[in-house]
C-alpha cells in the first residue's frame, strides 16, 4: 500500500487509486496518516471533522467512515475487513491507529533524503547533497493535502509540512551557492521570494545568487523590495542582511566576506 501526503492525499494499492472520495472520510484518513503509528482518539477525529462542534450523530458517522475505509482497503488488498482492523487500521480503546511502514509513505522518504543531504553537506560533498535534496523535493507534488479540507487539528500539521519543505528548498539554494551554480540558485530563490515576501534569509540568498551572477543592481533591488515589505510591519532588515547589502554597495567590496556566503563574482 502507498500513502502520499506531500501534495494531494493519495492511497494506492498496486497502482490502483483507493483514495476516499467523501470529504470527511478523506479528512479522517489524512489525520490518521499524518499520525501514523500513533493513537488518535475519537474525540480528536471528531474535533477535526466538525471543527470542535460535533453533532449528536457524529460518533456514529465517524465509525461509518472508518468502516468504509477498512472495507475499501480490504477489497483492494484481497483481505478481509477483520484483517484490516487487526493489522492496518486498528481500534485501540477509544482511539484508532493506522499502521504505515516508512517505505509506504512519502513523508519518511522525504525526511530521510534531507538527512542524507545534510550529512553530505557536512562532509563537503556538495554534488551528492544537491542530488539528494533534489530527490527529496521531488517527493512533493504541490501543497500538502491540497485535496483535503483542513480543520483545527490538521492545520498545525500542514504548517509543519510547509516549514520542512521550505527548509529543504533553502538548503538546496545554499548548496547551489556553495558550488557556484549561481543561476540555478537565482531560479530557485526567485520563486521563493514571491511566496515569502518578508523572509529575510531567502531574500539574502537571492541577493547573493544575483550578485554572484554579475547582477549587482538586481541584487540591490531585492534588498529594497525586502525593506519595503518589512516597513509595512514596522521592522527593519536584520544586521546580517544590512551588512550584506552594504558590502554589495561598495565599488571595491570585501571579496573575502562575500566568498564566505558564496556570492563571489
Amino acid at each position: 500500500m502507498e500513502f502520499r501526503t506531500l501534495g494531494s492525499l493519495t492511497v494506492r494499492v498496486d497502482g490502483r487509486d483507493i483514495t476516499p472520495t467523501a470529504p470527511k472520510q478523506r479528512q479522517a484518513l489524512a489525520l490518521l496518516i499524518l499520525r501514523a503509528g500513533q493513537r488518535v482518539t475519537m474525540a480528536t477525529l471528531l474535533g477535526e471533522l466538525w471543527d470542535g462542534f460535533p453533532p449528536r450523530t457524529a460518533m456514529t458517522a465517524l465509525q461509518t467512515y472508518i468502516g468504509v475505509v477498512r472495507r475499501t482497503m480490504a477489497e483492494a488488498t484481497g483481505g478481509t475487513v477483520k484483517q484490516v482492523s487487526q493489522e492496518r487500521l486498528v481500534t485501540d480503546g477509544n482511539s484508532y491507529v493506522l499502521r504505515v511502514a516508512d517505505h509506504e509513505w512519502d513523508r519518511p522518504a522525504f525526511d530521510h533524503l534531507v538527512v542524507l543531504g545534510r550529512e553530505a553537506i557536512a562532509r563537503d560533498d556538495a554534488s551528492t547533497a544537491e542530488r539528494l535534496l533534489r530527490e527529496a523535493l521531488g517527493q512533493w507534488q504541490g501543497q500538502p493535502l491540497n485535496n483535503v479540507r483542513i480543520g483545527p487539528i490538521l492545520a498545525p500539521h500542514i504548517r509543519r509540512l510547509r516549514e520542512i519543505h521550505l527548509g529543504a528548498r533553502e538548503l538546496l539554494i545554499e548548496t547551489l551557492l556553495r558550488t557556484c551554480k549561481a543561476q540555478e540558485a537565482v531560479e530557485e530563490a526567485t520563486e521563493l521570494t514571491s511566496e515569502y515576501p518578508c523572509h529575510e534569509n531567502i531574500h539574502a540568498q537571492l541577493m547573493r545568487a544575483l550578485y554572484a551572477s554579475g547582477r549587482r543592481a538586481s541584487a540591490l533591488d531585492v534588498y529594497q523590495r525586502l525593506r519595503t515589505h518589512l516597513d509595512t510591519r514596522g521592522i527593519s532588515p536584520s544586521p546580517s542582511v544590512n551588512t550584506l547589502h552594504h558590502a554589495m554597495l561598495q565599488d571595491e567590496p570585501d571579496e573575502e566576506f562575500l566568498a564566505l556566503f558564496g556570492a563571489t563574482r
